[in-house]
């Protein structure tokens, strides 16, 4: 009889319960070895070496037993894997057919022990299949409930767990203050004040010996309780949760616990945080920089402070409010200055002769202030001067405000990567039409089918919608990230509101 040698794969995406005597992964492999003892009459006989990959999820295929079990497979050393379900191989349906495929390649399988079927047949493979599609809807479905609570959580101001920050203790769930560590953030936050820099802030945290919170694990692991690093320092002085707020991504709500911060010195070490950034930035940047740095304010006088992303090579910059409430696009809000400057009475005469620069006229601005519907600029040296003012409207997306400039022509780069994102999803859709499963196509290009899914609607965008992502005439808040994340109407008179507006 031919010998059928198996090696036994288990797997647990957290570590909790694994420093028990006897845990998941265990009960995993006895199951399993039950099952080979029950198939010694067709010669299947157990390898001693062990793959157990604790704490690692089954959406990835960096798993350190799993690669080992796989590189057995290649040796030619391994005949057929065994597991106790197959999520436990894993939970992606394109990492799933790379996994059968190379199985086939050595002339190896393998057995679900609670699934009673094997990949030896047709029949078997396509069962699992379609049980292990339903296992990534599973997954994905889990994953999108579990970010809906979290956000609907932090949305009524509940702190979430993770780690606790310095000031705080845990109780019932939630936050209370720990009397002495509070100490040390108020001084940290008072300090930064009088110092002004956060390297001057961790030279006085180390002569006085300030330390990071310490944390105690169930199974006695102890971690942190060390000096302040300038990151640490940065991180702590910038968290809305001392001033009793929670954030969740761009937004910023009431929290349930006390703050330690009042909101006076709150704000006072935001603007000077700001102002510092304003200050590395504009020497960082000099080839681009944010052209009104440090003199743009709201009208209670709270100032912005400019702020840039990077989503590939392009760089996108903003004027953000001391409280991260507001985020205004620096391209327009310039182009907006700049355009009522040269446009006031008794300029346009001086323009005939050169086109005036944009940084050489912003230069004169002392202090923008950004009101509700209108711009307020007061010029240098022109204090008792009435300011130039010049309306528009703000238009809200999340933090991000969209400004409607009256006389404001801002040239647009057409978005050459929402170009290919809608021409791939035509692409799709028409391979979906000639019969093919979502599946395929989806391991055939190396991506999710979620991702197919979720961008599969930019297929079904009105002419006159792709005439203008052509021409670079959409919002300007359209971009295939944001796009992603949202469901487009079928009906092409719904679209022209969110892609024209």
């Amino acid at each position: 009889m031919k010998k059928v040698r198996c090696a036994i794969y288990t797997r647990k995406s957290s570590d909790e319960g694994l420093d028990q005597a006897f845990n998941s992964l265990d009960a995993q492999r006895e199951a399993c070895e039950a099952y080979i003892r029950s198939q010694r009459h067709e010669g299947w006989k157990l390898l001693p070496q062990r793959y157990d990959d604790g704490g690692i999820s089954g959406g990835t295929m960096d798993r350190p037993a799993l690669q080992a079990l796989l590189a057995e497979l290649k040796a030619g050393r391994i005949d057929m894997v065994v597991v106790y379900k197959i999520d436990r191989l894993t939970r992606s349906l394109a990492d799933f057919a790379r996994l059968v495929e190379q199985f086939e390649m050595t002339g190896a399988s393998f057995v679900s022990v609670t699934q009673q079927f094997n990949t030896a047949s047709s029949m078997g493979r396509l069962t699992l299949n379609v049980l292990l599609s339903f296992a990534q809807f599973e997954r994905e479905v889990t994953a999108e409930r579990i970010r809906d609570k979290i956000a609907a959580s932090k949305k009524k101001g509940m702190w979430m767990g993770g780690v606790l920050p310095l000031g705080y203790d845990k109780a019932d769930g939630g936050l209370i203050i720990n009397e002495g560590e509070a100490e040390t953030v108020q001084t940290l936050f008072k300090t930064y004040i009088d110092v002004g820099s956060v390297r001057k802030l961790k030279d006085y945290a180390d002569t006085e010996d300030l330390r990071t919170k310490q944390h105690v694990s169930a199974s006695g692991r102890v971690t942190g309780g060390k000096p302040f690093t300038r990151g640490h320092l940065y991180q702590l002085l910038s968290n809305p949760l001392y001033r009793g707020k929670i954030k969740h991504r761009d937004q910023v709500y009431d929290g349930l616990h006390d703050a330690i911060i009042s909101e006076a010195l709150w704000v006072r070490v935001q603007e000077k945080l700001a102002n510092n950034r304003v200050a590395r930035k504009t020497r960082k940047n000099a080839a681009n920089p944010s052209l009104l740095a440090g003199r743009v304010f709201d009208e209670n006088g709270r100032s912005f402070y400019a702020h840039h992303a990077r989503k590939g090579q392009r760089r996108y910059r903003y004027y953000v409010s001391a409280d991260n409430q507001v985020r205004l696009p620096a391209r327009e809000l310039e182009q907006a200055a700049f355009n009522a400057l040269i446009h006031r009475p008794g300029v346009r005469q001086l323009s005939a002769h050169g086109a005036p620069s944009q940084r050489e006229t912003l230069k004169q601005i002392n202090r923008l202030v950004v009101g509700s519907a209108k711009l307020e600029i007061h010029l240098a040296g022109q204090e008792n001067v009435h300011p130039v003012r010049t309306p528009f409207i703000q238009r809200r997306r999340g933090v991000e405000r969209k400004l409607v400039l009256e006389n404001a022509s801002v040239s647009r780069k057409v978005d050459r990567t929402l170009i290919r994102r809608i021409v791939q999803a035509m692409d799709w859709l028409d391979d979906i039409k000639a019969g093919r499963a979502i599946s395929d196509i989806a391991a055939e290009q190396n991506v999710s089918p979620s991702y197919i899914t979720h961008n599969l609607d930019l297929a079904f965008l009105s002419p006159r919608i792709l005439e203008a992502v052509s021409e670079g005439r959409q919002a300007p808040h359209i971009s295939a990230y944001q796009l992603s994340k949202i469901s487009i109407p079928v009906n092409w008179d719904e679209q022209d509101p969110i892609f024209l507006s």
